[in-house]
């Protein structure tokens, strides 16, 4: 069996990371309504919508981000097999913040955009520049 290169060794601490930032979220899943709408307003988001929808799809969004998190933690405990989901998570990490930008570029505050682009598009091209290093380095 080959030897972890030092690549893959960055990559599973880059994948651990983040699926540990991703399943934070799953703390929004269960937090009461009224702090829910306290964060909003302190984001400067506004007043939080009443209608059931919104919290629904705050809750969801929430529950998807951990879900992505279990998979890339998973992913981490050997890159080698599941490089093509790894790929897969980067890319799909990467594509959401840009269709919702698309969709929602005069609702959302420009730095929200900003953030969401650089962190997810960063996540990315680290893990695409990684996985290539790995594959070279083999």
């Amino acid at each position: 069996m080959e030897s972890e290169t030092l690549a893959e060794r960055v990559l599973k601490i880059i994948l651990r990371l983040t699926a540990a930032s991703m399943l934070l979220a799953l703390v929004a899943v269960f937090m009461p309504k009224p702090w829910m709408a306290m964060a909003h307003e302190w984001l400067g988001l506004g007043t939080f919508p009443q209608q059931p929808i919104a919290e629904y799809l705050a809750r969801t969004t929430s529950a998807l981000y951990a879900l992505v998190g279990g998979a890339l933690l998973i992913s981490a405990s050997d890159v080698r097999r599941y490089g093509r989901m790894i790929t897969y998570l980067a890319l799909a990490t990467a594509g959401v913040p840009v269709a919702i930008a698309v969709t929602c570029l005069n609702d959302l505050p420009p730095w929200w955009l900003a953030g969401d682009l650089v962190t997810a598009g960063g996540f990315a091209i680290v893990v695409f520049v990684l996985q290539y290093m790995a594959r070279k380095g083999r």
